[in-house]
């Protein structure tokens, strides 16, 4: 489990299985629509100038949850282009456009966020969603969105601080000892730089993009966090609150943690400089952490408020 909670790709599975990350990822369905609160965004939409956006493109797309979820947001004349690196991710993409009718204004194709096959000011708006946490080269990928973003134009990324968004889970209602906190955290840090040594991303990237929108010369940058905080109360009588508790135990029962699965998460606790002789004790920990969870959602006695860092960052092209 990775962004405000999406499990980290073990070994790059959008190429090695697709179908598998799609499943991780939580891509079918609707818990990704759960993210952002309506009216929240129709705040920054208004802050941000977005009733002037009439070409916008999503970065990184998956299967197009974060562009459709701004375009209510945009004018109705307003194009949406989504690119992802995965062929599959742009086949839901497609599909779901379609559902919802949203085909005349949604077109998908194959590119990567570090080489964008468009000319320069090409949207007013670039934006993306949890990707960034998975690129090699962020600086890189922000330069390439800043190539295609017209002089004055937008950029705007909504990406997670996932060490805080774990502490938070493990402040939730099943009892975990300090000292079992303490090590789920740093089997959590060793991970996460483990991933940024085998470049594979930075999980907790959130709280750094500001540095990077400045490195890249954008100008106005803003920093919200989103309002959303998903009510996890027995009886757990509200869809939204089901929805949640269907994906993480879903997660749980498979022992995949925020860090990925069992052997993606040795993987990356080795490359971060975790001792090896370690980590089965460690990972002991997040087998019982991940069953009491699922006994107590079962018995009804689990509750927690699941607050997220999830940053909606913005910084605007300089004109020329």
């Amino acid at each position: 489990m990775t962004t405000p909670d999406e499990p980290a790709p073990a070994s790059r599975p959008e190429h090695d299985d697709p179908a598998r990350y799609i499943e991780l990822a939580g891509f079918e369905g609707e818990w990704r629509e759960l993210w952002w609160d309506q009216d929240f965004l129709r705040l920054m939409a208004r802050r941000l100038g977005l009733g002037e956006v009439r070409r916008a493109l999503d970065v990184g797309c998956g299967a197009g949850h974060w562009g459709r979820t701004l375009l209510p947001h945009l004018p109705g004349d307003a194009e949406l282009v989504g690119v992802d690196r995965v062929e599959a991710f742009l086949e839901l993409a497609a599909r779901e456009a379609v559902a919802r009718e949203l085909d005349g204004r949604c077109r998908y194709q194959l590119a990567a966020a570090e080489s964008l096959p468009f000319p320069d000011a090409s949207f007013d708006l670039v934006t993306c969603q949890t990707v960034l946490i998975h690129v090699a080269d962020p600086a890189r990928a922000l330069a390439e969105m800043r190539r295609v973003t017209r002089p004055g134009g937008l950029i705007l990324a909504a990406e997670p601080d996932n060490l805080a968004n774990t502490l938070a889970w493990l402040n939730c209602s099943v009892e975990t000892s300090p000292a079992d906190v303490r090590a789920l955290l740093e089997l959590q840090q060793l991970c996460e730089a483990g991933k940024r040594a085998l470049g594979e991303g930075d999980s907790s990237i959130g709280g750094r993009l500001p540095g990077l929108f400045m490195a890249a010369g954008l100008r106005d940058i803003s920093v919200h966090n989103t309002d959303k905080c998903a009510r996890l109360v027995p009886p757990y009588a509200t869809h939204p609150e089901r929805v949640d508790l269907s994906v993480f135990v879903g997660w749980c029962r498979e022992h995949a943690w925020f860090t990925g699965g069992r052997e993606d998460s040795r993987r990356l606790y080795l490359a971060g400089g975790g001792a090896a002789e370690d980590f089965p004790a460690r990972w002991r920990l997040v087998q019982a952490w991940c069953d009491a969870f699922v006994r107590d959602v079962e018995a009804g006695r689990f509750y927690g408020a699941r607050g997220m860092l999830h940053y909606l960052i913005a910084g605007r092209r300089a004109p020329e």
